[in-house]
């Protein structure tokens, strides 16, 4: 399960992937191109490389200062188990040492993070991760030291996904307020989908039992902590809820047949696919946007269940309505390059704009917070591709932080319209 961190950490490993790919497919400018900038031009972002969104997740629940303590001390226990310096001696393979303490040293800065981001949820979510990584070293170790086998883990694990199926069989989804209960359900819905259907460790190391042991640990944590945090959750939020709050469960499933059937309504009406030859960024942020909209009628459809269906269809508007924006502006003649330094620091400055503004101006903040926080999560990244430039700079080189800026400021732009339209159908 190494590299499968849904934190921003793992989220964008994956996105500087998929963006790197995409550069040889859509890049508009020649890589001998002699346009070019010098590095102290752009935008002073990160002074380490690493750049903070402007905006992080949260949703309505009371998350205790004690809980996330309790976390912290969990991951603190799991390191503990380890011998400082772990060198050659303890692991003679340097290969399966460095993979533990690589582990190791990710629990320990998901735990700084925790303890640095903006809300209690998002620190509720590192220290999670921390929970996992820092197992995956103590359960390596632990095959070292005492023979922890995976049939050990697997027994831990099974109990967590015997406690998962309960929880799920038992949700009832108490409300009073949809939008707020849609946010909780939702993640519920999530966290124990993702213990009840995760890919079980093939137990096939190549480097042997210790890494196969690493990696059930990790599982069982991971299934674990998920499950817990779940019963958390449900208990935090109902014990909130007035003594005679009902169900609001027929309510989130009639507003996202709705939503769905708009949605594939407006799948319907897409105009073709561009067929330009000429791929700058405009065609790109045409292309890109088109295909999330796209996609996102079935993302509804595959919802695992009413909450998570009613916020996804919240993005999949966001999503339409945001190739709507880009499809217009580029009817209307507008030019997306960037000629020198001054732009990159604009369309900068529209993101980070775009998302404060839309969270302060939405009918319900809270609703449109997700997607908001993705697309500062993208405009982090972006910021640390250009930091990573020193000197003299070709332009070519900045268009996939450009093209993140961009698709920042057209998603964040839209989400007040989509919060309108999600409003209405959990109105009727």
């Amino acid at each position: 399960m190494r590299g499968s961190s849904s934190t921003r950490r793992g989220f964008l490993a994956v996105a500087g992937a998929t963006l790197a790919a995409g550069c040889s497919e859509f890049n508009p400018l020649d890589s001998s191109s002699s346009e070019s900038v010098y590095s102290h031009e752009l935008p002073d972002v990160t002074d380490d490389g690493e750049s903070e969104p402007v905006v992080t997740e949260a949703i309505p629940v009371a998350i205790e200062q004690s809980k996330l303590d309790e976390a912290t001390q969990r991951v603190n226990e799991l390191l503990e188990t380890l011998p400082m310096p772990l060198g050659p001696e303890s692991i003679p393979n340097g290969y399966i040492r460095h993979r533990l303490l690589d582990a190791a040293s990710e629990a320990t800065a998901h735990v700084e993070d925790a303890w640095t981001t903006q809300t209690r949820f998002a620190a509720f979510q590192s220290l999670r991760e921390a929970r996992a990584s820092a197992r995956y070293a103590a359960a390596g170790w632990g095959f070292v030291e005492r023979g922890v086998t995976r049939a050990d883990l697997k027994v831990e694990h099974q109990q967590a996904l015997d406690e998962a199926r309960t929880l799920r069989t038992n949700h009832e989804y108490r409300g009073t307020d949809p939008v707020r209960a849609a946010l909780v359900h939702a993640h519920i819905e999530r966290n124990l989908n993702h213990v009840l259907d995760a890919r079980t460790p093939s137990g096939r190391s190549e480097h042997g039992s210790l890494l196969a042991v690493a990696e059930w640990g990790e599982h069982a944590e991971q299934a674990t902590a998920l499950t817990a945090d779940s019963r958390y959750l449900y208990d935090q939020f109902t014990a909130s809820l007035p003594a005679d709050a009902g169900t609001i469960r027929e309510t989130l499933a009639t507003a996202a047949e709705r939503l769905a059937q708009d949605l594939r309504n407006r799948r319907k009406a897409l105009p073709p696919e561009p067929t330009e030859d000429d791929h700058d960024i405009a065609w790109w942020l045409q292309y890109r946007l088109r295909d999330d909209a796209a996609r996102s009628v079935d993302a509804v459809a595959d919802a695992i269940g009413p909450a998570s269906a009613v916020l996804t269809a919240t993005a999949g508007f966001t999503d339409f309505l945001a190739y709507e924006r880009i499809r217009d502006r580029i009817e209307s003649g507008e030019q997306f390059g960037v000629q020198n330094a001054a732009d990159v620091r604009t369309v900068r400055s529209q993101a980070i704009e775009a998302i404060r503004t839309a969270l302060e101006e939405s009918p319900r903040p809270e609703l449109i917070r997700p997607i908001l926080a993705d697309a500062a999560t993208r405009v982090a990244y972006a910021d640390e591709r250009l930091a990573r430039y020193q000197g003299e700079v070709r332009l070519a080189q900045l268009e996939d932080s450009v093209r993140g800026y961009i698709t920042a400021t057209v998603r964040a732009r839209s989400t007040s319209s989509a919060c309108r339209r999600v409003l209405d159908a959990l109105e009727r």
